[in-house]
């Protein structure tokens, strides 16, 4: 194993870790920082480049086991770690890793057969980013496409929220979500569906599901932008009852995941 002890937190090699709560440089550099030990696990046993591990000293000792002997681990006592991320560690341990490049539809979506995809339109609360992904890795999703003005999908709240279940499923982050759509319903046969907050919008348990279905969701304040809404496809609905006007975009993911699912099982 790889360990050193870290004396100084004026080590260049530490800098991606520094200052966490306050900046979001690893974004712009092509890395994302995992926190915590469920997260740090699963992103070592991902297929995720992994270029350095951080550890206090109080969580070593149970966590030493997990750690691969090809990745660098800094060792830091707990004041040397609060000091150097921003914030109480109590996580105790983060790891640092690279993101992928973009990948083409035909490498996660099947050619033919069953295809779920979960696409969310300017979803910008990181907790809600996190549970579309957790949400749509327990409904066998294929991918979850998100649109420009979404939350950073490896930010380490949204990993946290996912509880790393966006390691193992595809990101896309697309630059034009309204071309994205089209190419999976024009190119790859996907039925779009648009979830909806309209009167008109056909009630979620009278529509029969396509096998190669798209789930839209929309931002938390103003839905499906009129744009993406342009597309051709259902427009579907929740039924609420007692004057209730709206779900959290997160609940209602799982509510259409789960039809979805009743329709068309997995496998």
């Amino acid at each position: 194993m790889l360990t050193e002890r870290i004396e100084s937190l004026s080590d260049p090699r530490l800098d991606v870790y520094r200052s966490l709560k306050s900046t979001n440089t690893t974004r712009d550099e092509g890395l994302f920082i995992a926190e915590g030990p469920t997260v740090v696990e699963r992103v070592l046993r991902s297929n995720f480049c992994v270029r350095s591990v951080v550890i206090s000293d109080r969580k070593f000792a149970a966590f030493e086991s997990r750690l691969p002997a090809s990745v660098p681990v800094y060792r830091l006592t707990q004041p040397q770690a609060e000091e150097l991320v921003g914030f109480a560690f109590h996580c105790g341990v983060m790891a640092c890793a690279e993101r992928k490049p973009a990948e083409p539809v035909q490498s996660w979506l099947p050619a033919t057969g069953p295809a779920l995809v979960v696409a969310g339109d300017r979803v910008t609360d990181p907790e809600n980013v996190g549970a579309l992904i957790r949400i749509g890795a327990a409904f066998g999703a294929a991918a979850i496409v998100l649109g420009p003005g979404s939350a950073d999908p490896f930010s380490r709240r949204v990993l946290r929220v996912s509880m790393g279940n966006g390691l193992f499923l595809p990101i896309v982050q697309a630059s034009d979500l309204t071309a994205q759509l089209m190419e999976l319903q024009q190119a790859h046969a996907m039925q779009l569906c648009l979830t909806l907050l309209d009167p008109t919008a056909q009630p979620l348990h009278q529509h029969p599901f396509a096998p190669r279905t798209v789930l839209v969701f929309g931002n938390e304040y103003d839905g499906i932008s009129s744009v993406v809404q342009q597309l051709p496809g259902p427009r579907l609905t929740i039924p609420m009852l007692n004057g209730t006007d709206s779900l959290n975009v997160a609940v209602s993911a799982g509510i259409f995941l789960h039809q979805y699912r009743s329709l068309i099982p997995a496998g």
